[in-house]
């Protein structure tokens, strides 16, 4: 290195020395700001620059290289080869050319060092061309060492000056990317020169050049200078060119893009046109606009054929009378077509408010109905819409209809009742006029229902509504209030005579029997009345009024009227006591059973015993069963009840001898409460009694409140092995039909026949003795009931019936007398009775 810094400051003219740096380091900047628009250009434009740039460094490190080389003072006159020179020069543009290309047009991380490598090579190459080309009188030797160092520090510096111009664009990335690559060149010359050494021979001539080698230098590099200026103004130039080209085309493109969006926008505001256009012509409504001088602005189609306006009244600025004018004259409108009816209807619309939401109904003469909405706007003027609602207001009159009649009758029901007498209530506070409230329910209609099938009753239902049309008259209101219940009310002057009178109408005409097509059956009807003001001035009063009459009249035999009286609410009072009492006795065990036996006809042995519900009130004392009995069916307590009655006599059951049955009645209501058979599996389980031993007895009225579900729950006991009774035999008209469609394993005669054996009457006696013959040839197990007497015993025992039953051998007895009674062997003092 020492030869090197020793050629540096001995060998060289410093002021040519600087002149080639300066030249260098323009050419560096010159040919980094053509590599930089390279980058930015594409395709043929970028070669284009590369050759340029490449052309621009190399022409500046051939003239670097000239100018240091005229620097340079070895001692012995120089010239140089002129075909070796321009070599030089070439290999110098096309190798930094080579090199710029591979730098800008491959990617990757080894992209600046590959250029930098092949740049590097250009300046060598140069270099030692121009060496070459050197002539002096004298031998040339070379420090290989030296040689390599100034290669390697033109290659790295290449790829450090390539590294900076790739990451760096700016300002400040030009001048170090142009510093370092001028740091190449420079270092490179100064390095390899370091490696040179000339010896002189005198023998050797050489021509040297004419010109002084300062004049020369100068002219070098002033063309350098100057080509390399020109390089940089161009590329300057073209940068701003390409600047205000860019901002140009950026200024078109944005052009462009508003041109664009205009066109977008307008065809967007067509299309919503379009779409509003045939949105408004598609509307069930009609629709108008009217401007602030209640001229036409727009309307749709619908508008135009629902008025059937000719195309003069369509046209914008029509006048508003005129088209209400042909509204009136040509009788789209219902009612007067003159002049004066068309003004009369402008100055009614004329009166309405402009400044607020207004609808009215307009009635066509077609009969249609039109709901016209008035919507103010803005500034003055209207929107008017016109929708045809006649379907609508007959769909609403429908269903307030539908929700104030009953569906199968078309009579009113209970919710217009209510609203009517409301209404005629308030007519009786006037004075002069009392208002009648009959409450009616049909006798035995749930018989026909059962036994005839729902679509009879329904028939019959109608039939019965019918009637009552007939019997009252045109101010009297008739109501259906559900399942069999009818209500009628009128004014009456004279209520005892009156209302006393249209009840026997109305009980006369639904005593006639009904002819339901393929059945004629015959009812009857109770009713009761109640009177306001006399029996309350409020609609609630009088229902509750006429409802405890008709119970009266119920209770009283049914087919009859009954008044309403203020004891009737005393007893209804004392009913819900006995309710009350009746849940608290159950809570609390008040209840208990009772045994009566039912014994062998010709022997007198016990076959078992008939349970019988008891109730001792603590304060009023023996309640009969008839009297709570019907109270618990109505209320529902008989399911809970009769459930303890299942468990308690199965329980009790169980001590008695294993031959012995006990016998249970069963109600309705326990049928419907579907849990029958599950309560009953229960009580046999938890007492253990065999299922064999229980016999449950059903009534005709049991079975007809629902026949199907009662003989589905029937035929589950009896494949359980319970015995099935049918109880009260003979007194219903519909027993020989449940006899065939159930297999029963008893058949228990009612205790009236057995009363009628030992009657006066021979006829009495007669049909009970047929009675008795009758149920006794079925072949199955016969008890009769209700035996009093031995006469009564003995035509029984005549009549070949199975068992008996009556205070003729026991009355019901406590479980306790029932235990003294086995535990003594009364089976013989019964026999010897």
């Amino acid at each position: 290195m020492f030869r090197v810094f020793t050629c540096l400051t001995a060998e060289h003219d410093w002021r040519l020395v600087m002149l080639a740096g300066l030249v260098c380091f323009a050419a560096s900047i010159v040919a980094v700001s053509i590599f930089h628009r390279a980058i930015a250009s594409r395709a043929r434009r970028r070669l284009i620059w590369i050759a340029i740039a490449g052309a621009a460094i190399g022409y500046g490190i051939w003239a670097t290289h000239f100018v240091a080389m005229l620097a340079y003072e070895p001692g012995v006159q120089t010239g140089y080869g002129i075909a070796l020179t321009g070599l030089s020069l070439a290999a110098a543009m096309i190798l930094t050319s080579a090199g710029f290309g591979v730098a800008v047009s491959y990617s990757g991380r080894w992209r600046a060092a590959a250029g930098g490598g092949i740049i590097g090579a250009g300046i060598a190459s140069m270099h030692y061309l121009g060496m070459w080309a050197l002539e002096v009188p004298g031998r040339v030797t070379w420090s290989p060492g030296l040689v390599f160092i100034s290669i390697a520090l033109g290659m790295l510096l290449g790829y450090a000056a390539l590294a900076i111009a790739l990451g760096h664009k700016g300002k400040w990335g030009t001048f170090a990317a142009a510093l370092l690559l001028t740091l190449a060149i420079v270092s490179h010359h100064f390095t390899a020169m370091g490696a040179v050494q000339i010896v002189p021979d005198p023998t050797l001539n050489n021509d040297t050049l004419s010109l002084s080698p300062a004049f020369l230098a100068v002219a070098i590099a002033g063309v350098a200078l100057s080509v390399l200026g020109m390089s940089l103004v161009g590329v300057l130039a073209d940068s701003r060119l390409a600047t205000r080209t860019s901002r140009f085309k950026e200024i078109i493109g944005q052009l462009s893009i508003a041109r664009q969006q205009l066109e977008g926008s307008q065809r967007e505001l067509q299309e919503q046109k379009l779409r509003l256009d045939t949105a408004i012509n598609n509307m069930v409504e009609g629709v108008c606009m009217f401007d602030a001088e209640k001229r036409l602005v727009i309307c749709n189609e619908r508008y135009a054929r629902l008025y059937r306006l000719p195309p003069e009244l369509l046209r914008t600025g029509t006048p508003h009378t005129d088209i209400i004018r042909h509204r009136i004259v040509n009788g789209i409108l219902k009612g007067d077509t003159s002049e004066g009816a068309a003004e009369q209807f402008v100055s009614k619309l004329a009166a309405l408010p402009f400044d607020a939401v207004s609808s009215r109904i307009d009635e066509f003469a077609d009969r249609r109905l039109i709901c016209v909405t008035r919507q103010p706007m803005a500034g003055g003027g209207w929107v008017a819409t016109h929708l045809d609602v006649t379907e609508q207001r007959r769909s609403e009159a429908k269903i307030t209809h539908m929700a104030q009649h009953d569906a199968l009758t078309d009579l009113p029901n209970r919710v217009l009742l209510r609203e009517r007498m409301e209404h005629a209530i308030a007519v009786t506070r006037n004075g002069g006029l009392d208002l009648a409230v009959l409450m009616l329910d049909l006798d035995r209609f749930k018989e026909v229902n059962d036994t005839l099938g729902h679509p009879a009753g329904d028939s019959l239902l109608r039939a019965v509504a019918a009637r009552l049309r007939d019997c009252t008259t045109e101010t009297a209101l008739i109501a259906r209030l559900g399942g069999d219940e009818f209500a009628v009310i009128d004014y009456v002057t004279n209520p005892a005579v009156e209302a006393a009178s249209l009840a026997e109408r109305i009980i006369k005409a639904l005593c006639e029997p009904f002819d339901l097509g393929d059945h004629r059956v015959t009812v009857g009807t109770s009713i009761g009345i109640a009177i306001a003001p006399r029996d309350g001035d409020d609609s609630d009063v009088l229902m509750k009024s006429a409802d405890l009459a008709l119970y009266s009249a119920k209770s009283g035999g049914r087919g009859a009227f009954r008044f309403f009286e203020p004891e009737l609410d005393e007893l209804m009072h004392a009913r819900r006591n006995l309710e009350r009492d009746m849940r608290d006795a159950i809570a609390g065990g008040e209840f208990e059973l009772h045994y009566q036996p039912f014994v062998v006809a010709t022997t007198g042995e016990i076959r078992g015993f008939e349970s019988l519900l008891r109730w001792h009130h603590p304060k009023r004392g023996l309640v009969m069963p008839s009297e709570f009995i019907p109270l618990a069916e109505e209320t529902g307590l008989i399911v809970p009840l009769g459930e303890w009655v299942l468990r308690t006599a199965c329980a009790e059951a169980a001590k008695w001898p294993a031959d012995l049955r006990i016998a249970i009645n069963l109600s309705p209501a326990q049928f419907r409460s579907k849990e029958l058979v599950a309560v009953v599996i229960g009580a046999l389980a938890g007492s253990g009694v065999a299922p064999h031993r229980l016999e449950l007895e059903v009534t005709e009225t049991v079975i007809m409140h629902d026949s199907e579900a009662v003989f589905a729950a029937l035929g589950q006991l009896r494949e359980l092995g319970v015995r099935v009774a049918l109880d009260d035999f003979g007194t219903g008209y519909s027993s020989l039909s449940f006899l065939q469609r159930f297999p029963f394993d008893k058949i228990k005669i009612d205790r009236s026949f057995v009363n009628e054996l030992s009657s006066a009457s021979e006829e009495a006696q007669h049909l009970a003795r047929a009675v008795v013959r009758f149920a006794v040839s079925l072949g199955k197990t016969t008890t009769a009931e209700g035996v009093e007497t031995k006469e009564q015993l003995d035509i029984l025992r005549e009549e070949g019936s199975v068992e008996t039953q009556g205070y003729y051998f026991s009355r019901p007895m406590p479980a306790s007398s029932v235990a003294k009674l086995l535990r003594r062997g009364a089976r013989a003092a019964i026999r010897a009775a």
